[in-house]
């Protein structure tokens, strides 16, 4: 009862303030003026950017092979969710597996098409890294994470960028060509590719070459295979929105070098601080 008594006392209070006359205290333009001024810093710092000299950072084999890369990820994506009808699995809407095994004919057909178009993948890949192997070697030292130090260092520089985003301003080391965040991704996509094309090549090819009544550890394989390849594609894409945000929203100049190969001077100077002293030391700026 008491509560009761409590709680009608204050229902009343906020109908009464509710009922209370109301005046205006702030202005529309004043609130859209508190947005410009908030906003002011950043467009200027993105403004002095875009003035900055550029410089040529990618090759346009690289740029092709990073847009071949996205646009099989996205079919593959697309695809491989379609093979996905199981009664106990719910990755996505029953509905977009009927549409995609509608549209190609059956699930053996979305199958046979998803399996070609990784086959394609891996065999681009292989031979783009025999054809430019050094600077495959290269790239693989400069982005892979192989210790647990160096593995820490990235997780606190990715930390530090995140905490930008939301006012926080804490050290985050001192980034060469690839930040503590690209590193991270990268490793997780290299190895995590690896871990798809093996597992995918696996359950397309096995069932068709093995005869699995014969051997119980081919069903095992396939059964872990089949785990372990929905696993990896999962973390990667979650990756991958991150990345794509990041491109996207926060550092624009990234995604642009990825058509034009150029990126400002002063961007790397502000995100890359230790690749740019190396690109200095080489003579290859011009700022």
């Amino acid at each position: 009862m008491i509560a009761n008594i409590i709680d009608e006392s204050a229902h009343a209070q906020k109908a009464a303030l509710d009922q209370s006359p109301r005046i205006k205290v702030r202005e529309y333009d004043s609130i859209a003026k508190i947005a410009v001024i908030i906003d002011e810093p950043a467009h200027a710092q993105r403004a002095a950017l875009e003035k900055s000299p550029r410089i040529k950072v990618r090759g346009y084999d690289s740029i092709a092979l990073h847009w071949f890369n996205a646009t099989v990820w996205l079919v593959m994506a697309v695809t491989g969710f379609g093979l996905i009808s199981g009664a106990y699995v719910r990755l996505v809407p029953p509905a977009w597996p009927e549409t995609m095994q509608t549209l190609f004919g059956g699930h053996d057909r979305l199958t046979t098409v998803h399996a070609l178009i990784g086959v394609t993948w891996v065999a681009v890949f292989f031979v783009y890294t025999l054809v430019a192997l050094p600077r495959v070697i290269r790239f693989l030292k400069a982005v892979l994470v192989l210790t647990p130090w160096g593995a820490l260092k990235d997780a606190w520089s990715m930390a530090a960028s995140l905490g930008k985003l939301f006012g926080l301003k804490l050290p985050h080391g001192d980034a060469g060509r690839f930040n503590g965040a690209q590193r991270l991704l990268g490793t997780l996509i290299i190895f995590g590719s690896l871990g798809i094309a093996a597992s995918g090549l696996y359950l397309y090819f096995a069932p068709k070459l093995l005869h699995f009544s014969e051997n119980a550890i081919y069903g095992l394989i396939f059964r872990w295979s089949l785990a372990g390849h929905i696993t990896l594609v999962l973390l990667i894409l979650f990756g991958l929105v991150a990345h794509i945000y990041y491109a996207v929203v926060e550092e624009r100049q990234s995604l642009e070098s990825m058509t034009t190969g150029e990126m400002p001077v002063g961007f790397i100077r502000a995100h890359f601080p230790k690749w740019y002293r190396e690109l200095k030391a080489k003579g290859e700026l011009r700022d």
